[in-house]
């Protein structure tokens, strides 16, 4: 693994900013084939000229995707470049917060000459070596090989065990066509030194691995605790239809102290504790995994060095069962393509109670950085969805949350900027003291708010088992929630946008079905709300709703008798044109409309029931006809910011609980 500096602290947290938040993002939703409906373009910048972080390219580059990958050839990984070793080439890599997220071309390679390997046929009690077995010797029914080389196992072992003993210099490959081990007493295979191992399942071989409930087997230097142990890196591969099956009876299922890197294959585990483990990083770049775990699933836990500790999705399946956390991360977690779902904690449930439980139940769990840039995530967990203590970005892919908890939360700060990113169920949808929404489509569903912008504390020693949020009853000026691009739709059933400090909407198209009490508005803020472009309709309860306190686009707030769920409700010009509308999905009191049509002056209807030209599935269409329909009330803007603007400066905040 290539050397990188260690960075600490706030210049890790810059180099975050730097090379996360600066994603520009252009966005059209059409109504129909020929008419745009929804158009959002991310300028970021404000009205004032101020830059925003989205006025620069961002430093990842994401692409998704090109092929399908069946689980068990080798692939092209998204933001790898080849090479002809194991080596690694200068500028090879593609680095996010210092970690390698790359991969070589030995990593990938699976094929291998069986007239210069060293065959070793397993014969249930005994153990056979081909002639030129130079570099294997067996003691017993452990086989343990010497040297660099090729070795070729097939057959079945009743009671032992593979060890590697090599020089700190060897690499090795290790060949399994068709193996089944069984240990009485320890790990199955145990990696104890060399280089690095590659692990290659033969083409459509089936080969299993089970350890035994208790450990009697012991080494000088570590402990082993897993059916497949290593101190050193290893990566799994495999040719078309390998297949490799592991029971873990005792702790945990595919450990490595070092690296773990899997590029093909089809791969099962099942076992107590972990199922992947690599404490300085956990790579995949493609097969099918299907793992169940009665703690984590796949956990990296390199907390000494900024550089490790990662886990990166590049490619393939991936089934997670997990009895606590699917994925986690000391430092970063990085999904770039592939397909993967989680079940965390046996899943949300119907119950629409907070989780509020010790246990850590996430679906993706990091000390530091979670990054979605590509791939279909999904999630169904009884904690939080996304949980990370510094910061969240999605620039691309499509993630799904169904949590007992938050959607994700961020403590620091929580950025999308593409993609398609769908919450549809959760306590709080989006939390972290900052969030930006500059460009993608999301869809959010909360038992409480919606967004918020809050900066709760923790009195934990866990990173992982956090509520976030508590931001408390008092105005915070540090949290910021601000909407730049995108298209936002939010159902809540407390406050719709919530901000502990500042309130800003500078463009996109935005529709909040918030609450129906009185005790919640469908925008709520600390210190200051201002709007500056963009299209919003946010309708509520009446009882504390707010407007926007200033901006350079009209923005209306109007009270009025309660109206029923289920029909369409549009603003409409003097010439008969809905400028905006929307389906509201409950019932409500109050509304907040924003609209860069809205001329001073100018006097505007809300019409209810009608049939509206090129509306979208929210019913939401900008610049169409109506047809029918019944007015509900009318006003004249005599100012660009009418009705009340008061906030409401709760924030939206709760108590927090241990980690």
């Amino acid at each position: 693994m290539k050397k990188i500096a260690v960075i600490t602290g706030a210049l890790v947290m810059l180099i975050v900013v730097l090379t996360s938040c600066g994603v520009t993002n252009e966005t059209t939703n059409k109504c129909s084939d020929s008419t745009p409906c929804v158009s959002t373009l991310n300028t970021g910048a404000s009205s004032n000229g101020t830059t925003h972080p989205s006025d620069t390219t961002s430093g990842i580059t994401a692409k998704p995707n090109d092929t399908t990958h069946e689980g068990n050839e080798a692939v092209d990984i998204p933001g790898t470049e080849k090479d002809d070793s194991d080596d690694e080439i200068p500028g090879n890599s593609t680095e996010v917060s210092g970690g390698d997220f790359s991969f070589t071309d030995r990593d990938e390679k699976t094929d291998y000459d069986e007239s210069k390997a060293i065959v070793i046929t397993l014969k249930g009690n005994t153990v056979s070596i081909s002639a030129e077995g130079k570099g294997a010797m067996v003691q017993g029914t452990t086989v343990t090989l010497t040297d660099e080389g090729t070795y070729l196992f097939r057959g079945a072992l009743e009671n032992g065990r593979i060890v590697v003993a090599a020089e700190k210099t060897d690499k090795l490959q290790l060949i399994l066509d068709g193996v089944s081990i069984k240990s009485s007493d320890g790990p199955c295979l145990f990696v104890s030194s060399c280089d690095k191992l590659f692990l290659t399942l033969a083409e459509n071989s089936d080969n299993r691995l089970e350890d035994a409930s208790l450990y009697t087997f012991t080494d000088p230097e570590t402990t082993p605790d897993g059916v497949l142990y290593s101190r050193e890196d290893i990566t799994i591969n495999a040719q078309s239809g390998g297949k490799l099956s592991i029971k873990g009876n005792y702790k945990h299922g595919i450990v490595s102290k070092d690296d773990l890197v899997i590029t093909s294959g089809a791969i099962t585990v099942d076992c107590p504790n972990v199922a992947l483990s690599g404490k300085d990083c956990v790579k995949i770049g493609g097969g099918t995994l299907t793992l169940r775990a009665g703690s984590d699933a796949i956990r990296s836990e390199n907390g000494d060095d900024l550089t490790k500790g990662f886990v990166y999705i590049a490619n393939g399946t991936l089934e997670l069962a997990a009895g606590n956390d699917g994925v986690q991360a000391e430092t970063t977690i990085r999904i770039a393509g592939g397909k993967l779902s989680v079940t965390a904690g046996g899943g949300a449930g119907t119950s629409s109670s907070q989780y509020n439980g010790e246990e850590s139940m996430k679906g993706l769990k990091a000390g530091g950085l979670v990054e979605i840039v590509g791939g279909t995530v999904t999630l169904n967990c009884k904690d939080d969805g996304v949980h990370s203590n510094n910061a969240f970005v999605m620039t691309n892919g499509s993630l799904t949350v169904t949590s007992s908890d938050d959607g994700i939360h961020a403590d620091e700060s929580l950025r999308v900027s593409g993609g398609e990113l769908m919450v549809e169920k959760s306590y709080e949808g989006l939390e972290a003291k900052t969030i930006e929404i500059a460009g993608g489509k999301i869809f959010l569903t909360a038992s409480d708010d919606g967004i918020n912008a809050s900066s709760g504390s923790s009195n934990g020693n866990d990173f992982g088992g956090m509520w976030g949020g508590g931001g408390g009853m008092q105005a915070d000026s540090s949290c910021l929630a601000l909407i730049s691009g995108g298209y936002l739709y939010v159902n809540a059933s407390g406050d719709g946008l919530d901000s502990n400090g500042i309130l800003k909407v500078t463009g996109g198209t935005i529709l909040v079905a918030g609450p129906t009490n009185s005790g919640n508005g469908a925008l709520d803020y600390g210190s200051s709300a201002e709007v500056t472009g963009g299209t919003l309709i946010a309708l509520g309860a009446s009882g504390i709703a707010s407007n926007f306190r200033e901006g350079t686009v009209g923005s209306v707030l109007l009270s009025f008798t309660n109206q029923t769920a289920g029909k369409s409700f549009a603003v409409v010009d003097s010439e008969g044109r809905a400028i905006a509308s929307f389906m509201p999905p409950k019932s409500y009191s109050s509304a907040v409309i924003v609209s860069p049509s809205f001329t001073v002056g100018e006097s505007y209807s809300i019409v209810i029931g009608a049939t509206l030209e090129n509306a979208d599935a929210n019913g939401f269409c900008e610049g169409g006809s109506i047809v029918g329909g019944t007015v509900l009330t009318s006003f004249t803007m005599t100012s660009l910011i009418m009705g009340s603007q008061g906030g409401n400066g709760s924030g939206g905040g709760r108590p927090t609980r241990p980690r």
